[in-house]
């Protein structure tokens, strides 16, 4: 396997020193223009790529954030990770990678890792702001921070108003003629976004004087258990409409509800939230709340390189809007 070509391979080609060869990469507005061109040519003729690991140690700076995220299986996290690094190139930063599988250890690990790849800053999603380990250890550690999809008091955030979307979904189910509603999510305790959306659920129904939705707890995030949507469906005043926390975990409904030999929607409405792409390409397509994924990770990157140029980030809430389907029937009203 040939050898990398090295700096000092390039100074006696050009008939300079390795000190400057090494000008025309760290500190190129140090050379006159003609050097700095005879150097980056015959760079690029050898294949003479510069160590970002050795530039770091000079210079003390990676150049590199951290993403944490639960999970890329996810499209919603997939579009966060596309709009972050979009973001972070365009500033010259790159970006490390790590998942937690919704795990709070784990997630705690994943952070310690991303700090000892000296990460200069960190995007994360975490399962609850408001009782995190992983965001005390960061706080202590002076490294800046912001938060995606979760929603602080404390850190800096961006997401949806993730109580207010559910919200207005449960207004689009009544608007359609259901009064008698679910709430389906995964385990809450690893979820904040799951449980804003319940409150948000209840809260809604209440104010608009439907009985109490019923809550679903499954046993993962993204798949529905088909012993409980069994039990669910076989109460005496069943719901006639299911609102998922997420569009995978809405998709996963659907596939369990026909094992039942329940159509959607003639037989019973269902509903999602994320507002993923694949939705509509459904048949029928799916309803759901769709939330700017790609560019909450982006506007999350935005903050961050704030606070690193020496600003403060701040929280923002970016806009929801519902996305209609074929998921949900019309029903007729009392």
């Amino acid at each position: 396997m040939p050898s990398r070509p090295s700096l000092v391979q390039i100074a006696e080609r050009v008939g300079v020193s390795p000190a400057t060869v090494s000008r025309a990469f760290n500190r190129p507005e140090l050379l006159n223009d003609a050097t700095r061109e005879r150097i980056l040519a015959t760079a690029r003729q050898l294949g003479f790529r510069p160590s970002k690991v050795g530039s770091s140690l000079r210079s003390g700076s990676t150049r590199t954030l951290g993403l944490l995220l639960p999970t890329m299986s996810n499209p919603v996290f997939a579009a966060c990770f596309e709009g972050a690094e979009e973001r972070a190139l365009k500033a010259g930063y790159s970006v490390m990678l790590a998942t937690t599988g919704y795990d709070a250890r784990r997630e705690r690990e994943a952070a310690r890792s991303l700090l000892d790849h000296r990460v200069e800053g960190m995007i994360l999603t975490v399962a609850d702001p408001a009782r995190s380990a992983t965001l005390a250890e960061l706080a202590a550690s002076g490294v800046p921070f912001v938060l995606a999809y979760n929603e602080s008091d404390r850190h800096p955030f961006v997401s949806v108003d993730n109580f207010a979307a559910a919200g207005d979904m449960v207004e689009q189910l009544v608007a359609s003629g259901h009064r008698r509603l679910a709430m389906i999510s995964g385990p809450l305790d690893a979820s904040d976004r799951a449980s804003k959306r319940l409150d948000g659920v209840l809260d809604r129904a209440a104010r608009l004087d439907l009985p109490a939705p019923t809550h679903v707890s499954m046993p993962r995030h993204t798949a529905a258990d088909r012993d409980r949507l069994r039990s669910l469906l076989s109460s005496p005043r069943p719901p006639s409409a299911l609102f998922c926390s997420n569009d995978l975990l809405a998709a996963s409904v659907i596939a369990e509800l026909a094992t039942l030999g329940l159509r959607v929607p003639d037989d019973l409405s269902v509903c999602g939230f994320d507002g993923m792409a694949f939705g509509a390409l459904m048949v029928p397509s799916l309803a759901s709340v769709h939330q700017p994924s790609s560019e909450i990770g982006s506007q999350a990157c935005h903050e961050l390189l704030k606070a690193l140029a020496g600003g403060s980030s701040r929280s923002v809430r970016l806009p929801h809007r519902l996305s209609g389907g074929g998921t949900v029937a019309r029903l007729a009203v009392d």
